[in-house]
């Protein structure tokens, strides 16, 4: 049986906007690049890691919202999953901000959570209940998809097990220890390697920009191990990790999700530990 996603294929492969419930949603481009990262754990959120059974029962955008009520019970302070999420809706639906009569002229977006018996039951898109598009829970599901497809967020299969999960992103973190990440050299570096300038690589979607960055490591990586290797210095347990430039090693199970500890860091406590 084809996944939901797999229809919007051709778009997403060409970084084309995508057409659903009546709106169309665009690629986020590198220069809205923040935007994309501090929406990452809400979209790559693992349910089946959360300690409240309840919570990973819940359908996705009704379990971000939980999360963010629970951190303001803890805190004192809203959390930021579910407000992260319209953000990035904002942008990709290209939403224009407008004067708000009801909140004294206040400058705000046409999309909010929609609430019936205390309960979330959806995202309104609109400035007024009669011209609005409701959103509801089995859609948002879709939306997640087809933004996590046009982004390159990484949805975590439900069923692994979160133990290997944590284990996979531990290794991950490693690898990167000792890097200062800083999307301004980022964007120099894969300009470098593209032939291109800079300027051109910030209008791009985010998807090519990380799509450029996965080619650039393979084709670089191939060199040097394929080199070692014949060398006869260097030898493998598993065989060279990068035995082709044109595509990925095999792997069981994404490394790059965010750590349950850094999610841990927002949820105060909520996801299991280590």
């Amino acid at each position: 049986m084809a996944a939901f996603i797999d229809k919007y294929t051709r778009q997403v492969r060409h970084n084309a906007p995508v057409d659903y419930a009546g709106l169309t949603f665009y690629p986020l481009t590198v220069d809205k690049y923040e935007l994309y990262a501090k929406a990452k754990q809400a979209f790559e959120l693992m349910q089946s890691s959360l300690k409240v059974p309840k919570l990973a029962r819940l359908p996705w955008c009704a379990c971000l919202w939980a999360l963010d009520e629970q951190c303001l019970e803890q805190t004192g302070k809203p959390g930021c999953f579910l407000t992260d999420v319209l953000c990035v809706l904002v942008e990709v639906l290209r939403l224009e901000p407008f004067s708000d009569a009801a909140n004294g002229g206040q400058t705000s977006y046409p999309i909010f959570p929609a609430f019936k018996d205390g309960e979330l039951t959806g995202i309104a898109i609109g400035r007024s209940f009669l011209d609005r598009i409701l959103l509801d829970m089995r859609q948002m599901n879709d939306i997640r998809q087809i933004i996590a497809a046009q982004n390159g967020y990484e949805i975590p299969d439900e069923s692994w097990n979160p133990d290997l999960v944590r284990a996979a992103q531990y290794n991950a973190q490693g690898k990167n220890a000792g890097i200062k990440f800083d999307l301004e050299t980022l964007v120099y570096s894969v300009a470098l390697h593209w032939n291109c300038k800079a300027e051109e690589v910030w209008d791009w979607p985010i998807r090519k920009f990380q799509q450029a960055q996965g080619a650039i490591d393979r084709s670089l990586n191939y060199q040097i191990y394929t080199l070692a290797s014949a060398t006869g210095l260097v030898k493998f347990d598993k065989g060279n990790p990068y035995p082709t430039w044109k595509f990925d090693k095999h792997s069981d199970m994404p490394a790059g999700f965010r750590t349950i500890a850094e999610i841990e860091e927002t949820t105060h406590g909520m996801i299991q530990g280590a």
